[in-house]
């Protein structure tokens, strides 16, 4: 892992300033301990605080005549493959670390080498021969690229927070992109709540060349794919197995200590019992009374683990929480970032790297979502929580197929991606006249779910429900406070569930066997691999952050919301806010969430839009 940083004048000018590139890499320490690094280009400068994973060189990387550099964060798990089918192209390595790769890669294929790349990776690479600038994110989001355009320059850093290392960057707040925040508690698609800062797709390079016009290059969506195993069932679960078991032998490369995040449920159990054939497993888990942890200790004893349990009271939750709005950037209603942190900082003096089970219920139909949502686009009525479309009418996938009359039924439908949690009546009470004026008139929600329906539209509904988890709630929550929360104990993590040929496969099964019950593949997969305690259905419960809020936490909560010189009095309409937050403090009517994202949302107003409290 690392944090990339740099600045490009798009104008020719010569304008990039390496102090600031210095500065702002600072920012990106958490990222990468072990050191910093600069180079300058003729017109732009990178930056990197690099963590060394794998080898022991440190960055940047270049080709053999230095006429290609790169800065990269994360891994590139295949390495040891691609360099020895390099070098039989004639290929001189200097080091043995896996970025040294992207150089030579880029030097045979150029845009043609993310097809080339396994796990995820994020990098900057100047073309010295071609004057171009590539700056890619990862496939599906786990490492992330921010932009900033201002006076004919381009900054760019793995998180916000660099590029506000810079005093001209505005820190105001995007207020035609909150009611996407509010409505979902994340952000979908590029925009971010900071005004002019936005992010580079997943699946994206923003290629920058001589004449200075940076232009996007798309190098991975996730496409339908041919069927897999012929369509018959007992070849998917087979080959599913296989290429599990093979992510993860190469996600375990490493030549630092690596763990594995273990939360009692079916995708990291899958994780655990295919780590433990390969060596002695080092898991770490949250102690936090629920029914996922009893079973995260039943799993580390079954596999003989080096089981660690992180124990936390609500005053070491409330601490982690301060620290969590720094490293997120943006505001994030999921109390799982501060668990995430938590775990992370009792990780961090074990290991360097953590293996998470993120992606697997995405892939595999683990959400009602994967159930609900095809029956909105169809307008019909969902059959219940978890009713398959198999069980429920063999015909019903093709039926609601063509009853699905266009991208626009699916676009009006898209309430299904909402939570219920801040609803049209909350704006109705709450909306000041300028919230309400820019909220109506951006409709920021509605064109980010646009280009959504555009980029996971599938002639199956089912298959359109699984695209769009891979597209908008991965990257912008589950995936985003993995690599924040992990990052800031200068952790890394790793993602064997989202690997480019695991997930081309996931894409070809069927949904009727990949839906007949939730995480059906992934469940068969694993029996021959899990006790039958494993395979039980992991019962959900609720966060006891939102409790707290109103109990061991709520004096905390209450000073922060309650401020009337607070951010949110001069959003929101004061007398509507006040009986909210009254309501639920006083018990009358507690809406533990809703006050959760509001908190998030102040708690990150505080921290980023006051320059004066903004400090590391």
């Amino acid at each position: 892992m690392s944090g990339i940083c740099g600045i490009v004048d798009l104008s020719k000018q010569g304008r990039a300033d390496p102090a600031l590139v210095r500065r702002m890499a600072a920012h990106l320490r958490h990222r990468g301990p072990d050191g910093a690094n600069f180079h300058t280009l003729p017109n732009g400068a990178l930056g990197v605080q690099y963590r060394k994973i794998i080898g022991a060189a440190a960055q940047p990387f270049s080709d053999e005549d230095r006429t290609i550099i790169v800065v990269h964060d994360g891994e590139i798990v295949n390495y040891r493959e691609l360099r020895e089918a390099l070098k039989r192209r004639n290929h001189i390595f200097q080091t043995d670390s896996s970025g040294e790769t992207l150089a030579h890669l880029y030097e045979e294929y150029g845009l043609n080498l993310f097809a080339h790349l396994r796990g995820a990776v994020a990098f900057a690479l100047w073309d010295g021969q071609a004057g171009r600038l590539v700056l890619a994110a990862d496939f599906v989001g786990l490492k992330p690229l921010y932009l900033h355009e201002r006076d004919g320059r381009l900054f760019f850093a793995s998180e916000i927070k660099a590029l506000l290392a810079d005093p001209d960057t505005p820190r105001a707040l995007n207020l035609e992109a909150l009611d996407t925040y509010l409505g979902l508690g994340y952000m979908i698609g590029e925009q971010t709540l900071f005004q002019g800062v936005r992010r580079l797709p997943p699946g994206h390079a923003l290629v920058i060349e001589p004449d200075g016009a940076p232009r996007l290059h798309p190098f991975w969506r996730f496409d339908a794919a041919a069927p897999v195993g012929r369509g018959q069932e007992n070849l998917i679960v087979q080959e599913g197995r296989a290429l599990l078991a093979d992510s993860v032998r190469l996600h375990l490369r490493s030549d630092a200590p690596l763990g594995l995040l273990l939360d009692g449920g079916l995708d990291s159990a899958a994780l655990l019992a295919l780590v433990a054939r390969e060596s002695t497993p080092r898991t770490f888990a949250l102690a936090d009374g629920t029914d996922g942890a009893d079973r995260a200790r039943q799993l580390a004893a079954h596999f003989k683990s080096d089981h660690q349990e992180i124990r936390f009271s609500p005053a070491d939750w409330w601490r982690a929480l301060q620290q969590a709005v720094y490293h997120l950037d943006e505001p994030l209603a999921s109390p799982q970032a501060v668990d995430l942190l938590l775990l992370a900082e009792g990780a961090a003096s074990a290991v360097k790297s953590i293996l998470s089970s993120s992606g697997g219920a995405a892939l595999f139909g683990g959400y009602a979502g994967h159930y609900a949502i095809p029956a909105q686009i169809s307008r019909r009525r969902p059959w219940g929580r978890f009713v398959t479309p198999t069980d429920a009418a063999p015909e019903a996938p093709r039926l609601i197929a063509r009853r699905s009359a266009s991208k626009a039924d699916a676009l009006a439908s898209m309430q299904a991606f909402d939570d219920g949690i801040f609803t049209d009546a909350h704006r109705a009470h709450l909306y000041s006249p300028e919230l309400r004026a820019a909220w109506e008139s951006a409709r920021h929600r509605e064109h980010a779910y646009a280009v959504l329906i555009e980029t996971g539209w599938r002639d199956d509904p089912y298959d359109t429900a699984q695209a769009l988890y891979l597209h908008s709630w991965l990257p912008g929550s589950a995936l985003l406070r993995l690599d924040r929360m992990l990052s800031a104990a200068s952790l890394e993590a790793r993602a064997p569930f989202l690997d480019p040929v695991l997930l081309k496969f996931a894409a070809g099964v069927p949904p009727s066997v990949r839906l007949r019950t939730p995480y059906h593949v992934l469940r068969e997969a694993a029996r021959p691999l899990l006790p039958d305690f494993a395979l039980q259905p992991h019962p959900a419960s609720t966060h006891p952050a939102y409790a707290w809020l109103a109990g061991e936490l709520a004096a905390q909560a209450r000073a922060a919301l309650t401020d009337p010189n607070g951010f949110i009095y001069s959003l929101f309409d004061r007398a509507a806010l006040e009986k909210l937050l009254k309501d639920h403090f006083w018990g009358r009517s507690r809406q533990p969430q809703v006050i959760f994202r509001l908190l998030m949302l102040e708690l990150w107003a505080q921290r980023f839009l006051k320059p004066a409290a903004f400090i590391p």
